[in-house]
């Protein structure tokens, strides 16, 4: 059974009018527990609307959606359950920093869920522990914090409900080559460490390939393909049509290919183009 599943899922803006739109329309779909998921597709696809269906922030124009088997509209007590289930983590989430320290912030979402202290006490560290931020951390505002250091509070925020589906939007948005692959190291360390279903939104296809099991295309509102890194990368061609880019690497090795150069021309990553490299050169 599916961790979570869509149906018919539609959120129409300005319904019943002439400027109606649709957000996102007629999405179908099912992800596995355990799986981590790429979401892309360019500004005003969908993406985030989706991810805001899945916890209850939004409630459909038509359609459903499951979350562990269970229709999350069915009462209000589904939805309520539902929102500590799915934890959501905005774009810049550091923006919705607000406690007194560290471990407050951390502590806010299981305190809501009417933990015991000592529960409260061991989710934070975990978290914390999770997102590289050390025991000094705890005491200090987070407003004394690093912009990266931020960032990492926030999501321990949402980790530390341990919720069984995690999903980030653009978490690595505005950070420095440093801090992005620190946030990248953690999510994928996270989903190994807990077996936690996890959808990261992202519009950087490297950023995707390098640590996703599954990539969710959206265009114009409707999903456009849901696969492997493999299947979905190995067509190019409709991708850039969409108005989406591979990563460049990609590019270089697809042309090597299409030259008659020995190569595989399915690489996403800089270091899959060095070890692909590596074995033309033994070859030669």
């Amino acid at each position: 059974m599916p961790i979570v599943k869509t149906q018919d899922l539609s959120y129409l803006y300005s319904t019943g009018t002439p400027f109606e739109i649709a957000a996102i329309r007629d999405v179908n779909l099912e992800i596995e527990q355990g799986e981590l998921v790429g979401i892309i597709g360019h500004t005003g696809s969908g993406k985030s609307t989706l991810v805001q269906h899945l916890n209850g922030l939004l409630k459909p124009t038509s359609g459903k959606i499951f979350v562990d088997g269970l229709d999350i509209w069915e009462s209000k007590q589904t939805v309520r359950d539902v929102r500590f289930k799915v934890g959501l983590c905005f774009q810049y989430p550091e923006y919705q920093l607000f406690e007194e320290t560290v471990y407050k912030d951390i502590s806010f979402g299981p305190k809501n869920m009417g933990l015991s202290e000592d529960e409260i006490d061991k989710k934070v560290r975990m978290a914390a522990s999770f997102v590289g931020l050390k025991e000094e951390h705890l005491d200090k505002s987070p407003f004394y914090l690093s912009g990266g250091e931020k960032r990492r509070a926030a999501i321990a925020g949402v980790m530390a409900m341990e919720p069984k589906v995690l999903i980030l939007d653009e978490p690595t948005s505005g950070l420095d080559p440093k801090g992005r692959d620190t946030i990248l190291g953690m999510i994928k360390e996270y989903r190994q460490d807990t077996g936690s279903t996890v959808l990261v939104v992202s519009h950087s296809m490297e950023d995707v390939a390098k640590m996703a099991t599954k990539v969710l295309v959206m265009n114009e509102s409707k999903v456009a393909m849901y696969g492997t890194v493999d299947e979905i990368y190995s067509r190019s061609d409709e991708i850039i049509k969409m108005g989406l880019d591979v990563p460049q690497i990609t590019r270089v090795f697809t042309s090597l290919a299409k030259c008659g150069v020995n190569v595989n021309p399915n690489i996403y990553t800089v270091n899959q183009g060095k070890l692909e490299l590596a074995k033309l050169f033994k070859k030669a």
